[in-house]
């Protein structure tokens, strides 16, 4: 009770406080009046955003009844070893993610708070969203997003870039000027480009996105967007088989890659020591535990990706999903209704901070937001 309280220096219930979760502080603000302006101080909202995990999203078709309910959202807590009930619009995708904000659509949304606003005043398509960011300098939230383009350049760049800011009336194109790798120029390629893969990473105010190719020539790409400056530049990647699977990630401050051949049997792990003249260098080696997994699925492949800085992996099989370590250990299981969970590329770290654009009267709500 807050009586138990009474004679705790202001700085002790804020240590306390900041480190209960986004639903805990929400109900703490209605103990009493202490309460609730410690917990609704800018200060403490940007400490308590801070000391939150990093949750995995997975989407599955939960059951209600004796009906599937499509696009179930949970999170996996690693650490914990929990599997957590996300507030969601039902049918609803995540297009992107950023300081607790999720792109879905036409909207950008809270899950914490349930609060939502569309993403401009008029009528955009965001179909083909690349990141979600925050403009330093202005403190805006911006949106890059691709179209198809129909525009014939001397420059190589398949794609129009664009960047809107959230509560704006229209996004505006950035240009981007991608060269042709010698054997696009002697096959004497002009409109097929290479595709986007997995989330962007967000590092060092930029956002790193991973580019392959596999039609004709094959290769990886990393196309670098300076969130400060809005243009783009080209970044060399790891020297890998261009047809193996790769996958960016963010390994403790440093941008890594993960590549494999199948994602089913091991992993190999780079990183990038030297951010400026871009040297990658080989960090370790990751064998999954076969046997363990079939204990799980007896036929048919499974596929792994690497969740932490750790090494830990999330192991997506016929109805499970496994939490193991950079050995080989099984840690964790979850099992699912789903014959076969999704991982989210995008991961999701609660925020209770106030926007300007989720203040604005709306003139029609979206699906409510419920668990699973």
């Amino acid at each position: 009770s807050p009586d138990g309280l009474a004679d705790f220096p202001d700085e002790i219930l804020q240590e306390i406080l900041v480190r209960l979760p986004a639903k805990s502080v929400l109900r703490c603000r209605a103990v009493c009046r202490l309460w609730r302006r410690l917990t609704t101080d800018p200060a403490f909202l940007v400490a308590h955003h801070r000391h939150q995990p990093t949750l995995h999203l997975i989407r599955s078709y939960g059951t209600d009844g004796d009906n599937y309910s499509p696009h179930c959202l949970d999170a996996i807590h690693l650490q914990k070893a929990e599997r957590q009930p996300v507030l969601w619009p039902r049918r609803c995708s995540i297009d992107a993610s950023c300081d607790g904000l999720v792109v879905t659509g036409d909207y950008i949304c809270n899950p914490a708070t349930r609060q939502w606003a569309p993403l401009g005043h008029r009528k955009v398509y965001f179909d083909k969203v690349i990141g979600l960011y925050r403009h330093q300098p202005s403190g805006e939230y911006r949106v890059l997003f691709w179209t198809e383009s129909s525009i014939p350049s001397a420059d190589y760049c398949p794609n129009d870039y664009c960047v809107h800011t959230v509560g704006s009336e229209k996004p505006r194109r950035v240009s981007c000027s991608i060269t042709l790798v010698d054997e696009e120029l002697r096959a004497g390629l002009s409109g097929s480009g290479p595709d986007i893969r997995g989330a962007s990473v967000h590092l060092h105010g930029n956002l790193h996105v991973h580019w392959k190719k596999q039609c004709i020539v094959h290769y990886h790409r990393i196309l670098v967007f300076d969130t400060v400056a809005e243009l783009f530049r080209q970044m060399r990647p790891p020297a890998v088989n261009p047809r193996d699977i790769m996958r960016l990630f963010d390994m403790d401050g440093m941008l890594a890659a993960s590549c494999s051949k199948d994602a089913m049997m091991g992993m190999r792990i780079f990183a990038l020591q030297d951010y400026k003249i871009e040297i990658w260098s080989f960090q370790y080696r990751i064998k999954l535990p076969e046997m363990e997994i079939r204990q799980f699925q007896e036929q048919g492949d499974w596929f792994a990706k690497i969740v932490s800085e750790e090494g830990d992996l999330l192991v997506i099989c016929f109805g499970w999903l496994l939490h193991c370590d950079r050995m080989g250990n099984l840690l964790a299981k979850f099992q699912y209704d789903d014959d076969l969970p999704v991982l989210i590329p995008y991961r999701l770290k609660e925020s209770l901070i106030q926007h300007t654009f989720f203040q604005k009267k709306q003139n029609k709500t979206p699906s409510s937001f419920m668990p699973c």
